[in-house]
Order: structure tokens, then sequence, then C-alpha cells
């Protein structure tokens, strides 16, 4: 009788565990559409009462137990919210339960989190917050903090409630164009001296005919955005030699302005390929003063800076042959620009981003990393909490030191694979129905041992 009982409860343990099994199921199902969300398998371990020797322990049932695969990656697909991000790669994102909307930081009864839910949105007070209300955690621009034991000083994430981002003085201008080779240089003719009829000497003339003139028009702004046009001349004075100075310039329209130059003549050589030898680097023309032309009141006086290679060394102007084109201008200036929407970089930074192109940083949006994934522990919100398991949380900058890349505009699907689960759902089924039959089929035995009394 004592085996009977033995089976008995062997047959109850297997039919807990595909219990177990098939609650782990149910939640994968129901979590098939989750953001972010990692499915579940379950893990079956077998049950031996101990024995004399290694090999008398007698098998007792099973057990089940619930294994997260946190570290597997979901499909990442395109969002139309520019505010949902997710992570390429290993990594989580770091967030806290609840912010105090008062302070702008996390309130006292919060905790800090991590999660792969990537679909945040800017709530009514700034902040990012994803769907289960939890506010992203991140580095504000100008700051630092990477490594371990940054993780409790990130900060929530608050989009400025700028809708005009100010105009800024023009520091630098850039010329980009082509000065030919084949533009006329300054030619001087001079005639010999002469005789009249008279016999007297008519001294001979010296004419010098100028070289090439280009007229150039570039937009700089003063400290208030407004826009001002500088006038650039520049002349050529010898093969491959240029000079440029200011020589006048113009107010907004609708304004009566009177623009006086202090002019500082630059030189520009070009070598026999037509690449710019000097000026190597930005450099001063002199200054443009506008003055109010009934009052004489001074108005604006412009003294931005000239250079002629881009961001990378490159030179914007040329001097090779064909025709002399100006072809633009670019400054670091700007007028009031409008917002135009936020947006992640590749660098992981969020930028706001402005008419014209214009992109101020907000904040980095870091990957957190632990050195045992398993050791999390789940929260609800599709979120983990730090435990000793785990190791202590290492905050990286996106796509460096082996953590992942912070997309924009991607969400993570859910890694529930619906077909494999309805399988799965078919055996554990089947694994319960077979436990059952244990059960019953005891009973009918111990049934059998009863009546044999009568």
């Amino acid at each position: 009788m004592m085996s009977f009982s033995k089976a008995l409860i062997t047959g109850v343990t297997a039919m807990n565990a595909q219990s177990t099994a098939m609650g782990v199921l149910s939640n994968n199902i129901a979590n098939s559409r989750t953001v972010g969300f990692k499915d579940s398998d379950s893990r079956f371990s077998d049950l031996v009462n101990g024995g004399k020797s290694s090999n008398s322990g007698v098998g007792s049932g099973v057990v089940a137990s619930q294994f997260s695969r946190i570290d597997q990656q979901g499909i990442l697909s395109t969002s139309y919210t520019s505010t949902n991000f997710a992570i390429a790669g290993r990594g989580f994102f770091p967030v806290a339960s609840a912010i105090d909307n008062a302070t702008g930081q996390i309130a006292n009864t919060a905790e800090r989190l991590v999660t792969r839910a990537g679909d945040f949105s800017v709530d009514k007070n700034g902040f990012l917050v994803n769907s289960k209300g939890f506010a992203l955690l991140g580095i504000p621009a100008g700051t630092t903090g990477t490594g371990g034991g940054a993780f409790n000083s990130l900060q929530p994430i608050k989009v400025p409630a700028t809708t005009v981002l100010a105009g800024t003085a023009s520091t630098s201008i850039t010329l980009t164009g082509n000065l030919s080779a084949a533009d006329a240089v300054p030619v001087t003719t001079t005639t010999a001296d002469t005789t009249d009829a008279n016999g007297n000497v008519v001294p001979g003339t010296t004419t010098t005919t100028p070289g090439t003139t280009l007229k150039s028009s570039v937009t700089a702004y003063d400290a208030t955005g407004t826009p001002y046009a500088l006038e650039v001349t520049l002349t050529k004075t010898a093969p491959q030699t240029w000079t440029a100075q200011y020589t006048g310039g113009t107010g907004p329209d609708g304004t009566s302005l009177t623009a006086t130059t202090t002019s500082t003549p630059i030189t520009l050589t070009f070598d026999s390929n037509g690449q710019l030898v000097t000026p190597t680097a930005a450099t001063s023309l002199g200054s443009v003063a506008f003055t109010n032309t009934a009052t004489g009141a001074t108005v604006a006086t412009l003294s931005p800076s000239f250079s002629f290679k881009d961001a990378a060394g490159k030179s914007t102007i040329t001097g090779m042959g064909g025709a002399s084109n100006l072809s633009g201008s670019t400054t670091d200036g700007h007028g009031p620009l409008g917002i135009a929407g936020i947006e992640v970089g590749d660098d992981g930074v969020l930028y706001q981003i402005f008419d014209q192109g214009k992109r101020v940083a907000v904040a980095s949006i870091p990957v957190v990393t632990f050195v045992n994934d398993y050791g999390l522990e789940s929260v609800s919100g599709t979120a983990y909490r730090v435990t000793a398991n785990s190791g202590d949380a290492v905050v990286n900058a996106s796509d460096t030191n082996g953590a992942g890349k912070v997309m924009g505009a991607q969400l993570e699907q859910s890694t529930v694979d619906l077909a494999d689960q309805f399988t799965d759902m078919i055996v554990t089924q089947r694994g319960y129905q077979a436990a059952s039959k244990i059960v019953t089929t005891t009973d009918a035995m111990i049934e059998i041992v009863r009546d044999l009394k009568n």
C-alpha cells in the first residue's frame, strides 16, 4: 500500500508540474503583443527519496519551474512615434517607477528598475514615460556619468517645453565655391615716350587692368537673430592668388541702414592642383557696422570670422579651371527657429529638432548591462529589479563596451512565438492527461486490494 501512496503522490506532482507549465504558456500567449516581453520556458526536475546507496533513491515525482529567456533579442519594428526606442543588442533601459512632478526627481517611494519596453512618450509634465508609467532615466546634456556606480545618479529625462529656439549671433561663416585658375590677373601696359609735331616729348602711359573681381553676399546674424547681408569682394591679384575683403552690406528688408566697413583684407592662395594653401584656419575680414541712416545710431556691428574648410578639415573653396562660382555660404548663427520634433541620434543622444535641421541635445539615453541578466527579478510592467545575483548595474553609452545600440522610432516586439506555444500546449495537455491516468489507475488498483477482503 505504501507503493500505491507513492504512485498517487507522483501522479499528483506530475499534474502540478504540467499545471505550472500550462500557466507559463498562458502567460506567454497573453503577452504575445507586449512590447519588450521575453517568453519563458518550463524547466522540469525529478524528485528522489534518498536511499542507502547512490542507486537506491526512489523516484517521487517531478517539479516544474519557470525560466525566462531574458537575454533573447526581439524583432525590431518601425514605429511612427519618434520617442519609441529599442535596443539592438545587450542591455536595458534604466527607468524609475514614479516621478515627483514638483521636484522633477525620482519619488521617495519609487525604485530604480530596468526594462526593454521602450514604448515611451512625453507626458503632460514633459517626462518620457512608457505605457506602464515608468520614467526613462538618462544623463543630462553637458554632463557625464557612465560605468559601475553610475546607475543611482541617472536622472529622469524631461523634454524642455521649448517651441522656439532663440536666435544666435554668427561667429563663423564658411564660403564654398571655385575661384577659377583661368580668370584674368592684373595686367599692366606701358607705352613708350613719343614726340609731338613741335618736338615736344610726350611721356608714355602706364595702364593697369585689374584682375577678375567677384562679389558675394553672405548672411550673418546679430545677437537677436536678425539677419544682415555682408558684401564680400574677391579680387584676383596674381596666378592662383586672390584677396577677400568687406565692401558693404545691407540690413533687413524695410530698414534704412548705412553700412560702414572696417575691412582687413585676407589673401587666398591655391597650389597648381587648385587646392587651398592659405589661409589654413578661420580668419577675420574686419567688421561691418550698421547705423540708422536717419539718426546715425549704431544698430549692429558684425565681425564673424571666415573659414574655407568644413568640420572635417576639407577645403570648401578651390582654385580649379572652369568658371568661377561662389556657390554658397553657411553660418553657425540663425534667427528664431520653430521646433520640428525630437529624435534620438546614432550616438544615443536625445535631441530637440528645430527648423533648418538645428539640433539641441537634451540627454543621453544609456544602456544598462549586468554580469548575469538571469539574476534580475521580474516585476510587473515588463521590468526587472537589480539583485545580488544579477551583479551591479553598469551604465554604458549607446553601442559601447559591448552594450546594445539605442534605436529611435523602433520598438522591440515580444519574443513569443505563438506556433511554438500552441505546440507546447498540446504536449502539456497530453502530459497532464497522462498524469491523471496515474491517479485514476492507482485508485483502481487500491480498490482491487480492498476487495480482496470480501
